[in-house]
């Protein structure tokens, strides 16, 4: 059944490339260049389709953004997921996220399969120097690191997303590294460094910033200057949907930061004479994170209606794309693989294994007035999918919306128009069967792989049980395990070997004085290593001060010291990796104040050290 229904995704891909400008070609991106254009695509995190001054929400000053989509090519019928991760994975692949079981946001849930194609993949290929800054999300262990999927450099964080704004523990290429400022300076620092380096050969900079998803915070100025903005727009929803506005205001200076970000990119490529050799994309990946306006669109984010999946595009290439050109052809995070591909002038070519559900937009983007291209997409969370066609949206609960007309969802169609409703809902059965269910789940993680034999494993990977054991905020992303007293407050990560032989355990901890002395052990496989806590180690919680509203969901973070317990042997079982204590805890007051009378793990770390 599975290989019949990959026969037939590869049948509708061919079929989808007869339409006049869906089929990818080796020479369009290069027609009158010398080398392949640069490509720049940013992505924000949590921003609405409303959030932008051209989009006529007079809350917002976004001049550079509205300098760019003003010079360039909107689409306002363009879909995303309705949370991080997955939008992701479909912009990287051209193929719906559970194709590659990216599925959730955290746990491992978010990771692309190791045999998913990224964009990045397809350009460093073709020579195209290539780099990621930013939030990742889609895996952190190699290979499922960002440095393994096609990408040369890699500043930022894998994480879903990040408990402190200014100065935080990131990485670069998988080595530790301190950040320097707001992350979204900091990023679009590097990003400009990358693009400076390569400015000789055809490059590709991924830009993943973070803002505005919470906590809510932003530099002074962009705060300062929105505290006391007359806002004209409000959440135009349901009565029970009721706009914060202290978090409509961050939000604001959230995204001002960025489209001033947005600008210093700009002005790096005028300098470097590469503005028209570059196209640059920006985009949202999932709908807004709270109720503010947003043109009435039903929904935020996690919703598979309008408000929680419609995001502008903007594609700007000056003297190839034209200028003030707004689309409203329905197309997807899943059409820009095919579609940047085939302006850079990169063959894809058909994979009957992993059929591409993108189409090209580069033909229709180059000559708007091409007619529109009839087509499906869908959207799911949670097992709730939403199919759209042409105009119309079904929902997950079988509502038929005539999105063209009524782009609010106030009217249901399903009972005046039941031929489309059954034909949608029979469309939907066939996506539920064979692309839904292709998702791989409870993957382990893997560990000593050759080309980075340490695995770092966070607490967001792990699973606890116990007593007294539980993790520093709901969310997982971004936390740590803490209260750990009890033997059996027990600490577990899913890992698979890439090599049998010695690794050494560390831990990353934090200890009050009444730890000192005590063991810790480490089971894996039906061995195990025990080590001691030597030296007491605390440090405050950081991250709250700087949050401009109270802080929901994600976790404050603090500092972490390494402890080596040992070394095991082991072979390639996919295993358990169980951390406990050997002898509980006695509890006393922390010297800190910061309430750390137990130990709390941030992570466990297996290094390969020799077969």
């Amino acid at each position: 059944m599975l290989q019949l229904s990959r026969i037939a995704c590869l049948l509708l891909t061919l079929a989808a490339s007869m339409h006049p400008w869906a089929h990818a070609t080796s020479d369009l991106g290069q027609a009158s260049n010398q080398r392949p254009p640069n490509i720049i695509v940013l992505l924000s995190d949590d921003q609405g389709w409303g959030d932008f001054g051209f989009q006529g929400n007079t809350n917002f000053q976004t001049p550079n953004l509205d300098r760019l989509a003003a010079d360039g090519v909107v689409c306002q019928r363009f879909y995303v997921c309705p949370v991080c991760a997955p939008t992701r994975a479909e912009f990287l692949t051209g193929r719906y996220h559970p194709r590659g079981s990216a599925m959730g946001v955290t746990q491992g849930d978010e990771r692309l399969d190791l045999d998913e194609i990224t964009l990045a993949d397809r350009l460093k290929r073709h020579g195209y120097a290539t780099g990621a800054f930013g939030k990742w999300h889609n895996g952190s262990q190699y290979p499922y690191h960002p440095n393994a999927r096609g990408f040369d450099e890699f500043y930022g964080f894998c994480s879903g997303h990040w408990g402190d704004y200014f100065s935080p523990p990131l990485e670069r290429n998988g080595k530790p590294v301190r950040g320097n400022g707001f992350v979204a300076d900091d990023f679009t620092d590097h990003a400009i460094e990358f693009i400076r380096s390569h400015s000789a050969s055809p490059f590709f900079c991924y830009v993943a910033f973070n803002p505005p998803h919470s906590p809510m915070q932003v530099p002074d100025p962009f705060m300062e200057r929105v505290k006391s903005r007359n806002l004209q727009m409000r959440h135009e929803g349901r009565p029970a949907e009721k706009e914060d506005e202290p978090t409509t205001r961050a939000a604001i200076a959230m995204v001002e930061n960025l489209d001033q970000n947005v600008g210093r990119l700009i002005a790096a490529l005028d300098q470097l004479g590469l503005r028209d050799e570059t196209i640059v994309v920006y985009f949202n990946d999932n709908g807004p994170n709270s109720f503010r306006w947003n043109a009435g669109l039903k929904g935020r984010k996690g919703s598979v209606d309008e408000g929680g999946v419609r995001s502008p595009l903007i594609v700007n290439w000056p003297g190839h794309l034209g200028s003030h050109h707004s689309l409203d052809q329905l197309c997807g995070a899943v059409d820009l693989t095919p579609t940047l591909c085939e302006l850079a002038g990169i063959p894809i070519e058909p994979d009957p294994s992993h059929p591409l559900d993108g189409l090209s937009l580069a033909k229709k983007l180059l000559e708007p007035n091409l007619p529109a291209i009839s087509r499906s997409l869908f959207s799911q969370w949670g097992g709730r999918i939403a199919m759209r066609q042409d105009g119309f949206l079904l929902d997950p609960d079988g509502a038929l919306f005539d999105l063209l007309a009524d782009p609010t969802q106030q009217t249901n169609l399903s009972l005046s128009d039941p031929k489309r409703a059954e034909a949608m809902n029979q469309e939907v059965q066939r996506w539920r069967d064979e692309v839904l269910r292709s998702a791989v789940a409870q993957r382990p993680f893997p560990v000593g792989h050759p080309e980075r034999t340490t695995a770092l494993l966070p607490a967001q990977d792990g699973k606890c049980q116990g007593q007294s054991v539980r993790r520093s905020d709901t969310a997982p992303n971004c936390s740590y395990f803490k209260n750990i007293r009890a033997t059996d407050d027990m600490l577990s990560w899913d890992i698979e070997p890439m090599q049998p032989g010695r690794y050494s355990v560390w831990i990353h901890y934090a200890a009050p004085e009444s730890a000192v002395g005590k063991e810790i052990r480490l089971k894996c496989s039906g061995r195990e290593v025990v080590g001691k806590i030597v030296d007491a180690f605390e440090s405050p919680v950081r991250g709250a001060s700087n949050d401009r509203v109270p802080r929901k969901s994600e976790s404050l973070m603090k500092e972490f010291a390494p402890l080596r317990l040992g070394t095991l042997e082991l072979d390639t079982q996919r295993t358990l990796a169980e951390v406990s204590l050997v002898e509980a805890l006695v509890e006393s007051p922390s010297k800190d104040n910061s309430g750390n009378t137990s130990l709390e793990i941030q992570a466990i770390e297996l290094r390969f050290e020799s077969p």
